[in-house]
């Protein structure tokens, strides 16, 4: 038999192990374009060692027949020596070897294609995360917004997109469209990671929280452009050009950037940057025109950026962190009612000198505390 032939024959074999696995599903322009991306076609040697069980089955086979594998398929064989399968067992407890034996049979019929690098190890990984990432769930459906929730949903998705590959319309089809690790990942983002502003403006006793527009570029340069402001931020004082290309460009979802208006001037702004992996916590943030300190301006518009961080976010803490020179924003983070929870010395390269850092945090219970009637 040819050369040709035999790997005709292969493949035909190959194909027909992967269908009773997968199930017969086409695949589309879009999935082979995504698969000819990320894999490549198995050798025939490749082709032969699957039909054997000596190698996993392919992560998919194009609609022209070609199966494909990861660039590392045969890496098993390496690392594994002689008796691949007595090595994989080696990675899971000897009171845990059934489990073993089963994630090996799933191993071999591909059904890992999800994995950047399938292997034992990150099997494992896939596996534990997988199993957080449920509980998650399971804990947000009970309890929306829950802190322990959000804290395991969190860390479950970073450590899953970590080792993971996007799941195709392909794997839609084989996988379920909601069943697989992938969309349960994204659909949860969704459902409990995904930051949704609030309503705009937002309106305290004496100011109108808003979105910035390019109309206030000059009232915002006017305090942005100064040496005085900027010499305790982590930047230089702003130029035109500078200022104005920032405002034209749109915040990340997980940041609330607003500007504070007093008697219709901008006098200074205010942002709550949320923090991931969980948005659970978020970062508290001030800049106040010289013109109008000292008349508790910052301290009012701050003070409503931890409210909605509190209650429209459902966060768990907000913090803050300041030049240590910067004697105003310390003083009014004390007033915020947050509490200095450490003093780094030195730990910040700023603007040609070794600066210090104060932390200042606010946890959620310390809030409802502050705000109980």
């Amino acid at each position: 038999m040819g050369d040709d032939a035999l790997t005709a024959e292969l493949q035909g074999q190959v194909r027909e192990l992967y269908v009773a696995v997968n199930g017969d599903h086409p695949m589309t322009e879009a999935d082979d374009a995504y698969v000819r991306e990320r894999f490549e076609p198995a050798t025939p040697d490749a082709m032969g060692a699957m039909v054997e069980g000596r190698l996993p089955l392919p992560s998919y086979v194009l609609s022209d027949g070609t199966p494909m594998v990861p660039k590392n398929h045969a890496k098993i064989l390496e690392d594994g020596g002689a008796d691949p399968h007595a090595w994989w067992l080696t990675w899971w407890p000897a009171d845990d070897q059934a489990a073993a034996e089963q994630v090996w049979r799933a191993f071999l019929s591909g059904q890992y294609v999800c994995l950047e690098e399938p292997g034992p190890g990150t099997v494992r990984l896939k596996n534990t995360w997988a199993a957080q990432l449920d509980d998650a769930i399971a804990i947000l459906g009970e309890r929306p917004g829950d802190h322990v929730g959000r804290g395991l949903l969190g860390e479950a998705v970073e450590r899953l997109e970590s080792i993971m590959l996007p799941q195709t319309s392909y794997d839609d089809l084989r996988f379920g469209s909601t069943e697989g690790t992938w969309r349960r990942l994204v659909k949860a983002k969704a459902d409990h990671l995904s930051p949704r502003p609030p309503q705009l403006p937002i309106r305290t006793e004496r100011l109108v929280l808003r979105e910035a527009t390019e109309g206030d570029l000059d009232q915002m340069l006017a305090y942005h452009g100064r040496e005085d402001v900027a010499e305790h931020l982590l930047r230089p004082p702003f130029t035109r050009g500078e200022l104005q290309e920032r405002l034209r460009r749109d915040d990340p979802p997980e940041n609330l950037g607003v500007v504070i208006e007093l008697d219709g001037e901008v006098v200074g702004d205010v942002v709550l940057m949320l923090e991931g992996p969980a948005y659970d916590s978020a970062e508290l943030g001030w800049v106040m025109s010289p013109a109008h300190s000292g008349k508790g301006i910052a301290t009012e518009a701050a003070q409503a950026l931890i409210d909605i961080a509190f209650t429209h976010y459902g966060l768990r803490r907000v913090r803050a962190e300041l030049d240590a020179r910067n004697h105003r924003s310390a003083a009014l983070a004390e007033r915020l009612g947050m509490t200095k929870e450490a003093h780094l010395r030195q730990d910040y390269w700023s603007k040609g000198e070794w600066t210090d850092t104060p932390h200042y945090a606010l946890l959620v219970d310390e809030w409802k505390t502050q705000h109980r009637p």
